[in-house]
């Protein structure tokens, strides 16, 4: 039997052809053709009507030209405010850096780049903020180096440091994050209690006789107590003059580091000296810093 004569094909071809053309009647059913283009015709202009003016005090002008006749005259000098020279080093670098910049602009091409501006003010900023350095005319040099003036020496340095030492508080840089989230103004009382440690470090270590073989090391030991009683005072004061801390806040790891070493170097100095120092002598406590050395 041919495929056409077997109903059940016919049946399937009659079902698919019903459900075209019902799709068809039902998208086209009741659509017209599309009507031809009309030519494009402009809207015609509203008429214009005139807008009385209020003149309510009858002065001949309009109410809104009054504010401008009527209302009191400002006096620049009652309101001008003397200029105050900013007395931070970001706002002085603000001032200079917008002077520059304007110079630059007026110069024409013989003027200094925008890039070589800011490079120059950044490189001023880190000049400005250098630290201090002390030589041997800062401090008090004993001309021999004997056991007893090594002992008096390294118990005086380790004295320093237990009498100052400020215990406690958390690590100086989590100090800042807290205080820079805080939003506090006013500076940081933990951190300026740290800049004051260091800089008492400082201060009475430049006082201390140091014997003549001791020299070096005991400047490197001091200045790296003065690098961090800089950095921390900048921390302390993040909210008054921020550059300050981003500029010491570069060096402070360094600086942290520069601590370790300089304090190595102490304990290597007096390690031959070993046998004149007792249990009691405060230098012992040298020995704990050069365990916990890196």
């Amino acid at each position: 039997m041919n495929s056409y004569q077997n109903p059940k094909v016919l049946g399937a071809f009659l079902v698919g052809f019903a459900i075209v053309a019902g799709t068809y009647v039902y998208l086209t059913f009741g659509r017209s053709p599309l009507p031809p283009p009309q030519p494009a015709t402009a809207a015609a202009a509203p008429v214009r009507v005139f807008i009385p003016v209020a003149d309510d005090n009858s002065n001949g002008l309009e109410d809104w030209r009054d504010q401008f006749v009527t209302a009191p005259a400002i006096n620049i000098e009652d309101t001008a405010v003397a200029y105050t020279a900013p007395n931070t080093l970001t706002g002085q670098l603000g001032v200079a850096l917008m002077e520059d910049l304007f110079k630059s602009k007026a110069g024409g091409p013989v003027a200094r780049t925008t890039e070589e501006v800011v490079v120059s003010a950044v490189e001023n900023l880190e000049t400005t903020t250098s630290d201090i350095i002390y030589d041997v005319k800062n401090i008090v040099v004993v001309p021999v180096t004997s056991e007893e003036a090594v002992r008096a020496y390294a118990n005086a340095l380790a004295e320093i440091i237990l009498t100052y030492n400020v215990p406690g508080l958390e690590n100086e840089l989590l100090i800042l994050r807290d205080h820079i989230a805080s939003k506090e103004t006013g500076g940081n009382k933990d951190l300026a209690k740290l800049a004051k440690m260091y800089q008492s470090y400082r201060d009475n270590t430049l006082t201390t006789p140091v014997p003549k073989d001791f020299v070096k090391v005991h400047l490197d030991l001091i200045n790296v107590y003065n690098a961090l009683y800089t950095s921390l005072d900048a921390m302390a004061k993040a909210d008054a003059d921020p550059v300050v801390t981003l500029v010491r806040l570069k060096r402070y790891e360094d600086d942290a580091t520069g601590l370790t070493l300089a304090l190595n170097q102490i304990y290597n100095a007096i390690l031959p000296f070993a046998s004149v120092f007792g249990p009691n002598d405060p230098a012992i406590a040298f020995v704990n810093f050069y365990k916990e050395a890196p």
